[in-house]
This record gives C-alpha cells, structure tokens and sequence, in this order.
C-alpha cells in the first residue's frame, strides 16, 4: 500500500510541473488606456439638407452619431467598456436602413462599420489588450463613419441628367422679346439688379 502512495505521490508532484504556464511577455504600447483618442483628421463631414431630412427621423442613425461623437471624446478604457454597445449599435444601423437610403454604397459603409466595432469589440476581450489597437480601430470607425455620411450625401446630389431637366425647365419659356425688347432670359438677371 505504500508503495502504491508514494507512486501516487510521485506522479502528481511530477505533473503539476508540466503545467506551469509560460510566461506572458509585455506588451509595447506607445500609448495607455488612460490616454484620450486622438482623432489626427481635420475632416468633418456634414449631411446635406435632404440627407439630414431623412436621416433625422432614422432612430439608429441618430444612436449611432451620438456614440460615435462619444469616441471622440473617450479615453481608452472607456472606449473599452463601449466597445459592447458600438457593436450592438452598428448592428441596428445595418439592418435598419430605411428604403429610402438603401443602396449598396450605403449597405457597405454600413457593413464596414458593423465590422470594425466587431473587431474592438474582439480586441476588448483579450487577455492582453494593446491600447495602440484600441485607439486606432476608434479612430478609424470615426473615418468610416464620416465615410457613411458621405455615401448618404451621393444619394442627393443632382446627376447631369437632373441638372439638365432643371436647366430644360428653367428655359422652357419662349425666347422672345417681350415689350421692352428683352429676351426673358436676360431679364430675369435685370430684374434680380
């Protein structure tokens, strides 16, 4: 019977040995958590008009700017902690678009936001998080939403096509001289003076 203890006793001081860990070397960071995002674009996107129309009465667009001015203003560890909500966030603005701003333009730009608050989201809940990763995926889901606005902007600029209707429109009236001997053309412009 001792014979079987002591074996015993052998083999599990041996193997609790084997499983020691290797060690888990630091990471090289230029940066800290405690540091606030640095946003190095000076480019600030603005809806136009119509686009702004539309998009004021889209729930998740509204959600989503405002957690995306939110990074702006973050500092790593509460980029971190939002890291859940953005995914959630940009999930909803994927799958929510209103028909009237559906295009695949529109859908990709989505779709690359939806991504990329996977991706920190993934990046969060490593063992070892790189504050370097964090506050640049931040700033990049920054771009890419500015990114998104331009692609909703496209959808209302005016084509050639539209800008030749309103042209065609505008001069639909004769080109005849009225009393004064003016062609109407000309007078609109005398009449603005």
């Amino acid at each position: 019977m001792r014979k079987i203890v002591l074996l015993l006793s052998f083999v599990s001081f041996f193997s609790c040995g084997e499983k020691q860990e290797a060690p888990v070397s630091p990471i090289d960071s230029e940066k800290s958590f405690l540091d606030p995002l640095e946003v190095n674009t000076t480019r600030s996107v603005n809806l136009l008009p119509k686009a702004r129309e539309v998009a004021g009465e889209w729930l998740a667009y509204a959600t989503a700017q405002n957690e995306i001015q939110n990074l702006e203003n973050s500092t790593g560890q509460e980029i971190l902690s939002s890291a859940n909500n953005l995914v959630q966030i940009m999930e909803n603005l994927r799958t929510t678009i209103p028909d009237s701003l559906k295009s695949t333009a529109v859908e990709a730009r989505a779709n690359v936001l939806y991504t990329k608050a996977q991706i920190l989201h993934q990046l969060s809940n490593k063992k070892q998080k790189n504050p370097d990763e964090i506050l640049d995926l931040a700033e990049d889901m920054i771009t890419e939403f500015d990114n998104f606005k331009l692609q909703l902007n496209e959808l209302f600029l005016k084509t050639p096509e539209n800008f030749e209707t309103e042209l065609d429109r505008e001069f639909q009236e004769p080109l005849e001289p009225d009393s004064t001997g003016t062609i109407p053309l000309f007078r609109r412009n005398v009449e603005r003076q």
